[in-house]
C-alpha cells in the first residue's frame, strides 16, 4: 500500500498547454486574477469559523488540532440545524400554488395557516340566547396536561375548547365533548367506543390523541388535532353570492369522500358532516368533531344537525345511507341559497326553476335529489358510487361552463359503439346516383346498435363467468349463463339474469327479453340495469314513452353517465318524428341558446318554455316543446362533455334546423375533429345545410361558403358531385327567387359565372358528370334529360 502511495502523483493540468496559439499577457493576468480571487475564498472559508466565535485558530499538539476540529464541526451543524429551522418556520406562512383535485378537474385554493389564537371566539353572543356558559375558562388546566386558551364554537355536544396540550411542546388541541350516556348504564360499550375511536387513523380526519375526565363538565371531552384553517362554513359566508362555485364544491367533497367510506369500511358512520366539519387550510381538506361518530345502525343518543341529519335515523337508526344524505345537504348548502326555516334548512332540494346554478347543471341537481331521497333505499348504495356519479356531473359543469373536456374516467359504460343519425342528410343526395327517395329519419334499431352498454360489475358473483363468455356468440353465451343460473353459487347474481337479457336482445328475442325483464323486476326493479334494458327493450317495440320512462329512471339513479342522456334525447327526437314535429320551430330565442349551452346564457327562459317542463323539469312528457327543449339540450350536453360521441353532434345538428338555427347547426358540426373518420361526413353536411331551407332566405355568403367547404373536399369523395348540384340548384333557385340575373360579387362559382346563365351551364355540365356514374340506364337517361332542360341555349 506504502509502494503504491509513493507511486501516485496529482499532476497539474494546464487547459492551454496544447493550444496551438500563444499566450499572451492578458491571458496571464486574467488566470492570475482568477486564482487570487480563488485563494481569497478559501481563506474566508476557513477563518469563517473563528471570526463567529471571537477567537482565532492557535496552533497547538495533535490532540488540540483535533478538538478544534471537532469543535468547528459542532458549530456547522448548529448553524445548519438553525438554518433548516429557519427554512421551516418561512415556508410554514408561505403561501403555495393551489392543488389540483379530482384527476386534475379542480384546483383547491391554497389557504395560509392562521394563529390559534384568532380562532378563539367570544361566547357572549351564545350566552345572550340562552346557551349554558362555557364549564371552562382561560387559563383552566384539565386532566393536568390541558391547559384552555378560550372556546372555539357551540356544538351539539356543548362547547368546544381551544386548549394547550403542557405534555408535548405546547401542541395546539381542541377539546370536544362526546356522546355520553347519562344514565351511565353502557359504560362497556362507551369504553370500546373509545379504543374504537383512538384507533381510527386517516390522512382526511383529525387525529384523536385522548380521551379525559373533568369534574368541572357533565361530559367527557375527547382531546383532538387542532386544524388551523376556516370551516367551508367560513369560506362560504367569503364567496360571491354567499354560495361556493359548484365545481369548487364539488373538489372540496370530492377529497372528504374517501375519509367517509374508511369510516363505512371500519362499521362506523360521522352522522354530523355539514360545511362547519369540514376545514381547509393550507392544501389539506380534513374532516373535523368525531363527537357524533357511532356504529352503523347503533341506536341510542346520536346527534346530527338539524337541515341536514336523514330523516330516518330517529327511528332507524344511522347507517351509510344516513350519512349518503348528509352528503347531499352538505353539498345542496354549499352551492344553493336553501330556504332557511326556525335556523335551520327546510328540507327538499329547490326548483330549477328558482335555481339558477340547478337550472343550469340539470345533472347536479339530480344528483342532490338522488342523494337526499327521503327513501333510504332509493339513495345511493355507497360513497363508491356517490363518488363515480360526482365525477361525471363535475365533467358536465366543467364542459359547459368552460369548454373544457375532461377524459372519462369513472363510468358505469362502455364508449358508443357506434353512430346514429350521422348519414342521413348526405345519403339523401344519392336519389341523384340511383333514383330512389330518402327520408332522414332515425329509427330505434339505429339508436340501440349504437347506443352504449352498461359495463360488468365487477363486485357480482357472476362478473367472472361473464367476462369469460364476453366475447362468445350470443347463442353460446345464453347456453353458459343458463346453466350457471341453475348452480346455488350464482344464485345470488344480478348480472347473469340481466347478461340472458342482453343476449336475447342481441338475437333479436324482443318480447322474450321483455318477458324476462318483467320476471326480474320485483327483485331488480329499482337497479340503473334493469331500467336500462327495459328502456331499450321497449325502444325496440316503438313504445317511445315506456321508453322514456325507464330512461329518464336511469337517469334519476346515475346522473353523472352520458349514456341515459344519449338514449333520452334520441327517444325524445322519435316522438317528434312521430308526432309530425321534426321540421317545425317550437321554441323561442332564449330557450333555443339555453338548451344548446350557448356561451354567456344565463338560461333565462320565457314562461311558455318553463310551464311545460315543471317544477322539476322532468323528462317525462308529451309536450313538443319540452321535447324539443329537452332533445336539443341533451345531444348538446352530451357532445360538450364527451367529443367522441359524433351521434350527440349530429343530433344537435337536425334540432337546430328544425328551429331554423343553421349557423348554430353549423358550427355544431365544425367541432368534430379533423382526426374523426366522421369529418368528412360532418363537412359534407354542413354544406347540404347552408344551402337548404326556403331559396328566398338563402343568401349570397352562405352559397359562396358552402361552394368553398365543397372545394376542399378531396375529388375522391364519392358524393362529390352529387353534393356540388346541391349547391348550383341552391344558387341558381335563389337569384330567380329574388328576381336577380347574377350575385353583387364578380367572383366565380365552381369556375363558372354567378348568374342565371352561368349556374345552368354548370348545373348541366355536372348533371352531365354524375349520368356517367349512374348504375342503371334509366336513371343515366334522366339525368340527361335534366341537363337538357336546364342547359343555357335551351333558356336563352
Amino acid at each position: 500500500m506504502a509502494e503504491y502511495e509513493m507511486g501516485t502523483e496529482a499532476v497539474p493540468y494546464n487547459p492551454f498547454e496544447d493550444d496551438d496559439y500563444e499566450e499572451d499577457d492578458t491571458i496571464h493576468a486574467l488566470l492570475d486574477d482568477l486564482g487570487s480571487m480563488r485563494d481569497d475564498a478559501a481563506t474566508m472559508t476557513a477563518t469563517a469559523p473563528a471570526a463567529a466565535t471571537g477567537t482565532a485558530p492557535v496552533p497547538g499538539p495533535a490532540d488540540t488540532t483535533a478538538l478544534s476540529s471537532a469543535s468547528t464541526a459542532d458549530d456547522a451543524g448548529t448553524r445548519s440545524r438553525q438554518q433548516a429551522l429557519s427554512t421551516f418556520r418561512e415556508r410554514r406562512s408561505s403561501t403555495r400554488r393551489g392543488r389540483f383535485v379530482a384527476d386534475g378537474m379542480v384546483q383547491l385554493p391554497f389557504i395560509r395557516l392562521r394563529d390559534p389564537m384568532e380562532a378563539i371566539t367570544d361566547p357572549a353572543e351564545d350566552i345572550a340566547k340562552g346557551i349554558e356558559p362555557p364549564s371552562l375558562s382561560p387559563g383552566d388546566m384539565v386532566a393536568g396536561q390541558y391547559e384552555v386558551a378560550g372556546v372555539l364554537a357551540h356544538g351539539g355536544m356543548g362547547w368546544v375548547y381551544l386548549a394547550q396540550d403542557r405534555n408535548v411542546s405546547g401542541r395546539w388541541v381542541v377539546l370536544k365533548g362526546m356522546i355520553s350516556d347519562p344514565h351511565n348504564r353502557h359504560r362497556s360499550v362507551a369504553e370500546a367506543e373509545r379504543e374504537f375511536l383512538a384507533d381510527i387513523t386517516h390522512p382526511g380526519i383529525v387525529k384523536i390523541f385522548n380521551f379525559i375526565d373533568d369534574p368541572r363538565s357533565d361530559t367527557s371531552f375527547i382531546v383532538m388535532e387542532y386544524v388551523g384553517g376556516p370551516s367551508l362554513r367560513d369560506r362560504r359566508r367569503r364567496q360571491s353570492g354567499g354560495v361556493f362555485d359548484v365545481a369548487l364544491a364539488i373538489g372540496y367533497i370530492l377529497e372528504i369522500l374517501p375519509a367517509l367510506d374508511y369510516l363505512h369500511s371500519r362499521g362506523v358512520v360521522y352522522n354530523d358532516l355539514k360545511p362547519d366539519n369540514i376545514i381547509v387550510t393550507e392544501d389539506q381538506v380534513k374532516l373535523i368533531d368525531l363527537g357524533a361518530v357511532s356504529g352503523i345502525g347503533a341506536f341510542g343518543f346520536i346527534y346530527g344537525t338539524r337541515g341536514f341529519q336523514a330523516p330516518e335515523v330517529p327511528t332507524q337508526g344511522p347507517t351509510v345511507a344516513s350519512d349518503i344524505y348528509t352528503i347531499g345537504r352538505t353539498l345542496a348548502a354549499m352551492t344553493c341559497n336553501l330556504p332557511v326555516v326556525d335556523d335551520a334548512y327546510a328540507p327538499g332540494i329547490p326548483s330549477p326553476a328558482g335555481e339558477p346554478v340547478l337550472r343550469r347543471h340539470l345533472s347536479f341537481y339530480r344528483l342532490l335529489l338522488r342523494a337526499t331521497h327521503e327513501d333510504p333505499a332509493r339513495r345511493f348504495r355507497d360513497v363508491t358510487e356517490l363518488s363515480t356519479q360526482l365525477y361525471g356531473v363535475l365533467r358536465e359543469i366543467l364542459a359547459i361552463r368552460d369548454g373544457k373536456q375532461f377524459p372519462a374516467q369513472h363510468s358505469l359504460f362502455s364508449p358508443q359503439r357506434t353512430t346514429f343519425g350521422t348519414k342521413h342528410q348526405v345519403f339523401r343526395t344519392d336519389q341523384l346516383i340511383d333514383g330512389i327517395e330518402r327520408e332522414v329519419r332515425i329509427t330505434a334499431p339505429e339508436v340501440v346498435a349504437a347506443l352504449p352498454v352498461p359495463l360488468i360489475d365487477r363486485s357480482d358473483v357472476g362478473a367472472g363467468l361473464l367476462s369469460g363468455s364476453s366475447y362468445a356468440e350470443p347463442l353460446e353465451a345464453l347456453e353458459t349463463m343458463r346453466q350457471a343460473m341453475q348452480t346455488e353459487e350464482y344464485s345470488a347474481s344480478a348480472e347473469i339474469p340481466l347478461g340472458v337479457v342482453r343476449a336475447l336482445l342481441d338475437l333479436g328475442f324482443t318480447l322474450e327479453a321483455k318477458q324476462w325483464l318483467d320476471s326480474l323486476s320485483e327483485r331488480l326493479g329499482l337497479d340503473w340495469r334493469h331500467q336500462w334494458y327495459s328502456g331499450v327493450t321497449d325502444l325496440l317495440l316503438d313504445d317511445y314513452v315506456a321508453a322514456q320512462d325507464h330512461f329518464n329512471n336511469v337517469l334519476n339513479i346515475v346522473p353523472g353517465e352520458a349514456a341515459p342522456k344519449l338514449a333520452l334525447a334520441a327517444v325524445d327526437e322519435m316522438l317528434l318524428q312521430q308526432f309530425g314535429y321534426t321540421h317545425r320551430p317550437l321554441l323561442d330565442q332564449d330557450a333555443i341558446h339555453t338548451a344548446a349551452h350557448s356561451a354567456g346564457t344565463d338560461a333565462a327562459l320565457h314562461m311558455d318554455v318553463l310551464s311545460t317542463l315543471g317544477e322539476s323539469w322532468s323528462h317525462l312528457t308529451s309536450d313538443p316543446v319540452a321535447l324539443r327543449f329537452h332533445s336539443m339540450r341533451l345531444y348538446a350536453l352530451v357532445w360538450a362533455t364527451n367529443p367522441t360521441t359524433v351521434s350527440s353532434a349530429f343530433g344537435m345538428a337536425r334540432q337546430l334546423m328544425a328551429e331554423k338555427q343553421v349557423e348554430l347547426a353549423v358550427n355544431a358540426l365544425d367541432k368534430v375533429p379533423q382526426p374523426s373518420r366522421h369529418h368528412r361526413m360532418a363537412k359534407l353536411t354542413t354544406i347540404l345545410l347552408l344551402v337548404s331551407g326556403d331559396p328566398a332566405k338563402l343568401t349570397e355568403s352562405r352559397i359562396r361558403r358552402a361552394a368553398r367547404r365543397l372545394e376542399e373536399i378531396p375529388n375522391n369523395e364519392p358524393r362529390l358531385l352529387q353534393i356540388r348540384i346541391g349547391v348550383i340548384s341552391a344558387g341558381l333557385n335563389w337569384l330567380r327567387s329574388t328576381g336577380l340575373d347574377c350575385s353583387a360579387s364578380p367572383n366565380t362559382l365552381f369556375g363558372f359565372p354567378f348568374s342565371q346563365r352561368g349556374l345552368r351551364a354548370a348545373l348541366a355540365d355536372t348533371l352531365r358528370s354524375q349520368a356517367r356514374m349512374a348504375p342503371f340506364a334509366r336513371h343515366r337517361y334522366s339525368l340527361v334529360d335534366m341537363a337538357n332542360a336546364v342547359r343555357p341555349p335551351t333558356w336563352f
